[in-house]
């Protein structure tokens, strides 16, 4: 018996230690956890760029190397201790100066970012598809090539636009549709998505207008509608003198008469010319408007709301002839003489 009870103190004994053990090691890890854990104060403003991809590894490890937290390993463990490990988020994120905590980093890691990145880019009206083309690879957020591949050949939602390869040279498929406006752009993008956006702009535009019903009052689709708004774009620069071109333009198309648009030609050149020859009325393309009747193929430009309001609501008049004046504006006339009789401030 007396054997038995100093075994038994000493598995109690035993226990204690272990017991005692456990604790002092409880006490060591919450030591240390509270000191990994506690917040860490930054200096200055930082900034932390996470690529798209970036595991809960490589993000702790960022952290980390920026001074943000005292332990990748103990962030990869709060994180998914608290369930966000897989709501981590690319981004572009800026740390205050001040004290951050873990969980705060934490719960900013998962917003996406709070730094503003994308880049505002404007699309002036009047451009082909390749010069708007230019402008997005010019910022550095779209590949030239890989842009104008996509508008002749990408698929999309849209009925009135053509199919690939059915546009003449030098025209694009999206050639009058890639709305002028002023874009937000992520870098991150695609070249698809930029121009999806700018296609979704001209439908809205479109729509929000109600231009369907009044095409359809006039007995024209879509493309000529747009056809007839990109030579008014080229033409017009005053805003009074649009709807009396594109009244001139249908007054021509009524009688039968070409239209002689010198934009037309213009659209040939890669770069417009200070002033065309008679050689340049006589190159041979389904675009010049001097050999050939009626509309061209396809949109020369994409055209702004204006041209676009100017082509449904064409200002009604005798006129078959304008004339270019120095200032900008056109004189406008109803005969040949007329038109040929020059005026001061005439070009």
């Amino acid at each position: 018996m007396a054997k038995q009870r100093k075994n038994k103190v000493r598995w109690q004994a035993v226990v204690l230690l272990i017991a005692i053990g456990l604790v002092a090691l409880y006490a060591g890890a919450r030591v240390v956890y509270g000191r990994l854990g506690a917040p860490v104060t930054v200096a200055q403003d930082t900034t932390v760029t996470v690529p798209a991809g970036s595991s809960t590894v490589e993000i702790a490890d960022q952290l980390a190397e920026a001074g943000l937290i005292r332990d990748a390993r103990f962030f990869r463990s709060y994180a998914k201790d608290s369930g966000i490990d897989s709501q981590l988020k690319a981004g572009v994120y800026q740390f205050e100066a001040g004290q951050w905590s873990v969980k705060e980093i934490g719960e900013l890691m998962t917003s996406g970012g709070n730094v503003e990145t994308d880049v505002s880019i404007t699309v002036p009206e009047g451009l082909k598809v390749s010069q708007i083309a230019r402008i997005f690879a010019d910022a550095g957020v779209a590949d030239y090539d890989a842009f104008l591949d996509y508008c002749e050949n990408g698929a999309f939602p849209y009925d009135y636009l053509p199919q690939p390869g059915a546009v003449p040279e030098p025209g694009n498929r999206l050639e009058g549709f890639l709305f002028p406006d002023t874009y937000k752009i992520d870098p991150a993008w695609t070249e698809q998505q930029i121009v999806d956006m700018l296609l979704s702009q001209f439908d809205k535009t479109w729509e929000e207008n109600q231009f369907q019903a009044r095409a359809e009052e006039m007995g024209k689709s879509v493309y000529d509608i747009v056809i007839m708004a990109s030579l008014v774009e080229k033409e017009a620069v005053i805003e009074s003198d649009r709807a009396l071109i594109a009244g001139v333009f249908y007054n021509r198309l009524a009688r039968g008469m070409s239209l002689q648009s010198c934009a037309t030609i213009q659209f040939l050149y890669d770069e417009p010319k200070p002033q065309l020859l008679n050689s340049d009325l006589t190159v041979e393309s389904p675009y010049n408007t001097y050999k050939y009747s009626g509309l061209p193929p396809a949109p020369i430009a994409s055209p702004g709301l204006a041209s676009l309001q100017a082509a449904l609501y064409p200002e009604d008049s005798e006129y078959l002839y304008f004339r270019a004046r120095t200032d900008g504006s056109h004189r406008f006339s109803v005969t040949l003489e007329e038109h040929n009789n020059k005026q001061p401030g005439d070009q």
